[in-house]
Order: structure tokens, then C-alpha cells, then sequence
């Protein structure tokens, strides 16, 4: 290692430059960066260095890498190296260690040659100390940084999860070597496709255009039931027969992605590309032969079953997979989304069973979810929230037709686990079971006649999602709405009014607000006070924007991506979303292991002082967020709402 000091004029002028570039140093004035550069040193490392090493005396001075990149690692009890984080040009390093002041926590080594500025410990302890906004920054980013992988890791030192089951989560898709893909041109006729195939040992082939882009797919299953069955001609173009359009990934994206989209749309090949051109194919039993325990196992099971009583042993399986896939270590939002497209396929069955007793539908009709199964966001059982949309072309046969079909959806939720709605927002429900006309009344009611108590219960329609029937109906339904929704002040004011009605529970000295008595005494309630304000304010930025997602991770992340003036504050709170879901899941999960009832309680005296840490910082994000939304959002109609 090589050191030198920051005397030079020039070199120093260069060195505020480039700190004035990154957080927390913009926040200083420049008197301020040119006495903190007085005292700072340049230091290489070659590669390989170990900068730090965990257990040995605290670092004597903050990191800022000026070129190239270090890893901070954590040493098992039996001697693996778990990587946490990676670090390059323009991040830090050594923040915890010169927080503790006794021990480095983490071994820092040098991915690469390695150079870096130095500022003494006491002068960043210092600098703490008498800046706010950089005190802040570094607690608030030094939190959120290790939020996930802290978490992970801890669930891998504890043995709670194996190698073989964090493979979708830690594989990229081109980790597994997928079966070539076979191609052929539009042009190409039905019986030189099938004899393409049987020369090959492939399941499928892909149709390409003359930019070598796939248009559509033809499986072995097609051929039997769209070529043998119909005894269509031989000679037609393999475009009649075609799939479209072709699901893909990216070859750099993780397994996940291809699970998802393999549970989503209950199928059994993904093409994988590479920047948009077809290089492979990913297949079901690529992905139950990686991994035995898998959802796709357990949407297969639900499209085999032929009666509700056994569609009701599901429930045990599809339940088993939230602690599977946090043992896997998804992220929380990816535990929310496969239990929604599980879900999801359930309720589709159910209404296909029902359609088998009942006949065919007499006219098109829609099923939509609602609330969190709109956005896709439920944790372990969840109650009923649905709706049905029907054509304006229904007479009084038609009307009891739906009538029938919903009470057996409803009996048949209720057999398979699904609690009735306490508000009784069901389809089973007249009021919820109407023709589009009405539907697109209801929607502009509650937008041009806001007010409170009303807005409140109609929230749960603005997650609305279609998951059976005849989609176009939602989307008429969300046309019309979305422009009304473009010069709707008023509703957004309600609604903003709604999305600040509950405070984080973080008094003045920032200790937690908690129950004080009955029984959940000590505890706090992560949704009503957590999860539930994020989503309620993504939900009226996403509005106010025009982003039609429901999922509140991806209203957040189309927001972020903006790059407004709430860029940041949207990053941070998708984060804050991720730790508190993540939160009540496992509190749930501890709830059912111990057979207690489910709730969204929890005592924050059970939490490490790491998620207590995280928590509190959650719940200030909360808070800003909520402030934001006042700034935005508020008008005088909110006096009139008694706030």
C-alpha cells in the first residue's frame, strides 16, 4: 500500500471536485469540503489487498473509492467467505467500523487495483456529529444497504436455507444450460415444421421474421391439437397454427423471471435471448429438474384436479410455499407475486368448474380481484375480494346465470381456505355483479362526488385486476377511468387525505409507539401503520401520474424512474415496502408454526437490533413520504374533512 497527502492546490481542487459529485459531500459547502480535503490522504491497494479485516482494531479512516472496486465479506464459523456487497468508484467504505470504534465488522478486500481517499476517523466522527444531513445519509444508506443482505445471510448462517433451493433466486437464466433453440421462417409450412421437429430432439419451434426476431411459437402439443384434430392441411403456412406473442428473458435475468412468467400464463417453454435475438430455450422440466420444490409443481397440481373438494387440498400447497420460497431468500415482493399468480390460476379453475356445471356463459364476463390480491400483494391467507363485470347486453337469464356462477365461486373460495369478505366485497354480492355501464358509473361517482368515507371504501377498486373471462370488459372499464382520473383534483385530494389518516409509530425521541393495552399490549401493527401508508401514497402519486400498474413495487419503481423531483424519496420507499412485507411475512410465518392467530402484530422487543434499526427507518421513509403527499396533494377541502 502506498500513501501520500493532499497538499497540492490542484490536486486538492480535484479532490473537491469529485466529492462534490457524490452524497453526503455535496451537502457541504465548499469552505467545508476544502478543510476536509486538508486532511485526507490517497492510498493504493493492489488487488487482492485485504483493506480491513474483520475482529482487528477499527479502521482508522472512511474510504472513498476514487478507482476501482473493493468487496466486503463476512467469515462463517466454518471458514466460508459470504460476500455482502460490492463497492466502486465514488462509494464508501469503513462506516461501521468507525461507528463502533472498536472492532472492523467485515473483511474489505480489493477486487482490483484499488485507489482511495482517506478521511481521518475523527474528523468523519466530527463531521457527523455537526452535519445533519450527512449524519443522516450515511445512517439512513448504510441501513437500507445491508437491510436485504443482512437478512439473507442470516438466514444462511442459521441453516435455514441449502444450496440447491436459492438456485431461482441466485442463478441467472444463462447459469442453466437450456435446450437449443429450433427456428424456422414464417413462410415455412405446417408439415416442414413437424418434420423439423421429429428430426430434432426438441419440443418446440419458434417462427421467426426476416430481423431473425421470434413472432410465435408451435409445440409437439399444437400439432395434435390444432393440426390432427382439426385436420387442417399440411400445406398452410406454420403461421396459422403459431402461438403468439413469444414469452422471453434476457439470458442475464434471474430464474425467477422465468418462473414467473412460466406461472403467469401456465406455460412450458420461455425463449431466452441474448439483447433480443433467440439463443435458447427454457423449459418447465429445466426448472423442476434444478429445483424439486417449485410453484410450477403446485400450478400443475391445480389444473389437474376436477372437483372444488379436491382443489381444497391445494391450499396446503400453495400455503407451503411462502416459507419455501423465504428459505430460497426471494425478495418479499417475489413471495407476493407467486402467491398472486397461484392464487390467481386457483380462482381460474374454480370458475371453469363452475362454467362446467352451470354451461357456458350466456354473454362475456370479467372476474377481477381486489385490494391486495389486485396488487398482487397477499401474504398467507387472505379474505375474499372480488368482482364481476358483465356485458351491457345481459338480459334477466343472463343476470341469474352470474348470479349462480358467483355463489359457486364464493362456496368454492370458502371450501379451498378463502375466508368470506367481512365488507362483503364479493361478487356474490349484486352490488359488485353489474354491467359495464354501471361499473364505469360507479368509477365516475366516486371520482367526481369524493369525499371521505367514501373514497376510503372505494380504494379497494382502484387495485382492481382481471384474472378470468373477458379482459377487454376491465379494460373499457380502466380507459374511461384513467381519463377521468387526468383532471380529477378533488378525488386525488381525498385521496391523499386518506393515504395520511395513520402516522408511523415513531414518537419524538424515536422510540416506537406501541399498543397499550389489550391483546396486542406492546406491539405494533406493520400494515395499518406500515405497509398500509406506503401503499396508499404509491398508490395516489401512481394515479396522479397516469401508471396504470396496481402492484405497489412497481408503482414505486415506475415512479422512481421518472427521475422527478421524488426520485429518491420513491427508491426509499420501495426499499422501506420490501423490508416491512418481508417483515410480517416471517411474523406470520413464526404466527402459523406456533398455531397462533394471524395478524399483522408484532413486538418490536423480538426484533434484533438490526431490524429494530431498520424499522425505525422504515417508519421515518413512512413519514416523509406521508409529508410529501401533503405538500403535493393538500387543499382546502381537508378542513371540510376534519384535518
Amino acid at each position: 500500500m502506498a500513501s501520500r497527502p493532499l497538499s497540492d492546490s490542484v490536486v486538492s481542487d480535484n479532490v473537491v471536485s469529485f466529492l462534490r459529485s457524490i452524497p453526503p459531500f455535496q451537502f457541504l459547502s465548499l469552505p467545508e469540503l476544502s478543510k476536509l480535503t486538508s486532511q485526507m490522504t490517497l492510498d493504493f491497494f493492489p488487488k487482492d489487498t485485504v483493506i480491513l479485516h474483520a475482529g482487528h482494531p477499527a479502521s482508522e479512516s472512511l474510504y472513498v473509492i476514487q478507482k476501482g472496486a473493493v468487496k466486503l465479506a463476512l467469515r462463517s464459523q466454518v471458514g466460508k467467505q459470504l460476500t455482502l456487497d460490492m463497492r466502486s468508484e465514488g462509494e464508501i467504505f469503513g462506516l461501521l467500523s468507525i461507528l463502533g470504534k472498536d472492532l472492523a465488522r467485515l473483511d474489505v478486500t480489493a477486487a482490483e487495483d484499488t485507489l482511495c481517499y482517506c478521511i481521518p476517523a475523527e474528523q468523519m466522527q466530527h463531521l457527523i456529529s455537526s452535519n445533519a444531513e450527512v449524519a443522516n445519509y450515511l445512517l439512513r444508506t448504510s441501513l437500507t444497504r445491508y437491510m436485504d443482505r443482512s437478512l439473507q445471510e442470516l438466514r444462511t448462517q442459521t441453516g435455514l436455507m441449502g444450496d440447491t433451493e436459492r438456485l431461482l433466486y441466485s442463478l441467472s437464466v444463462s447459469d442453466v444450460p437450456g435446450s437449443a433453440t429450433l427456428l424456422c421462417q414464417q413462410n415455412t409450412t405446417i408439415r416442414e415444421a413437424a418434420q423439423m421437429l421429429a428430426r430434432s430432439k426438441a419440443t418446440c419451434v419458434f417462427v421467426v421474421n426476416e430481423k431473425s426476431e421470434a413472432v410465435g411459437i408451435v409445440t409437439d402439443r399444437d400439432f395434435a391439437e390444432k393440426v390432427a384434430a382439426q385436420a387442417l392441411s399440411l400445406e398452410l403456412p406454420v403461421t396459422d397454427i403459431m402461438s403468439k406473442p413469444v414469452v422471453a428473458v434476457e439470458s442475464s435475468d434471474r430464474l425467477f423471471h422465468a418462473l414467473l412468467a412460466m406461472v403467469s400464463r401456465n406455460i412450458h417453454h420461455v425463449l431466452v435471448t441474448q439483447q433480443g435475438r433467440p439463443a435458447s430455450v427454457l423449459t418447465a422440466h429445466d426448472l423442476m429438474v434444478l429445483q424439486g420444490k417449485s410453484p410450477l409443481n403446485v400450478v400443475r397440481f391445480i389444473e389437474s384436479q376436477s372437483t372444488v373438494q379436491d382443489l381444497a387440498a391445494a391450499q396446503t400447497r400453495i400455503s407451503g410455499l411462502v416459507p419455501l420460497l423465504l428459505r430460497e431468500g426471494a425478495k418479499a415482493s417475489h413471495v407476493t407475486r407467486v402467491l398472486a399468480e397461484v392464487n390467481d390460476r386457483l380462482i381460474a379453475k374454480i370458475l371453469q368448474l363452475g362454467e362446467g356445471r352451470l354451461g357456458a356463459a350466456p354473454v362475456p364476463y370479467c372476474w377481477v380481484v381486489l385490494g391486495s390480491e389486485g396488487r398482487r400483494e397477499q401474504t398467507f391467507k387472505t379474505d375474499q375480494d372480488n368482482a364481476l363485470i358483465h356485458s351491457d347486453l345481459a338480459d334477466e337469464q343472463a343476470r341469474e346465470y352470474f348470479t349462480q356462477l358467483a355463489a359457486f365461486a364464493q362456496d368454492a373460495l370458502s371450501t379451498c381456505g378463502y375466508p368470506l369478505c367481512p365488507g362483503n366485497y364479493m361478487a356474490s354480492n349484486s352490488r359488485w355483479r353489474q354491467p359495464l355501464r354501471n361499473w364505469i358509473h360507479y368509477f365516475d361517482t366516486w371520482i367526481t362526488e369524493a369525499e371521505l368515507h367514501g373514497t376510503e371504501d372505494a380504494l379497494i377498486f382502484f387495485d382492481m385486476r382481471p384474472v378470468a373471462g373477458d379482459f377487454a370488459l376491465f379494460q373499457s372499464l380502466m380507459t374511461q377511468t384513467r381519463q377521468q382520473l387526468k383532471d380529477a383534483g378533488l378525488f386525488k385530494s381525498v385521496l391523499a387525505c386518506v393515504a395520511t389518516t395513520h402516522k408511523p409509530p415513531v414518537g419524538f425521541f424515536r422510540s416506537f409507539v406501541l399498543e397499550r393495552s389489550g391483546e396486542h399490549r406492546n406491539q405494533l401493527d406493520l400494515k395499518t401503520y406500515g405497509t398500509g401508508p406506503i401503499v396508499n401514497a404509491a398508490r395516489v402519486f401512481a394515479v396522479d401520474a397516469g401508471i396504470e400498474q396496481t402492484n405497489t413495487a412497481d408503482r414505486l419503481s415506475a415512479l422512481a424512474s421518472n427521475a422527478g423531483e421524488h426520485a429518491n424519496l420513491f427508491s426509499e420507499l420501495h426499499e422501506a415496502f420490501e423490508f416491512l412485507t418481508l417483515l410480517r411475512l416471517e411474523c406470520q410465518l413464526r404466527q402459523v408454526r406456533e398455531g397462533q392467530t394471524l395478524s399483522n402484530f408484532i413486538a418490536p422487543d423480538s426484533l434484533t437490533h438490526l431490524q429494530r434499526s431498520l424499522l425505525k427507518e422504515a417508519f421515518r421513509t413512512v413519514a416523509r413520504a406521508q409529508a410529501s403527499v401533503e405538500d403535493t396533494f393538500r387543499t382546502a377541502i381537508w378542513s371540510t374533512l376534519g384535518r
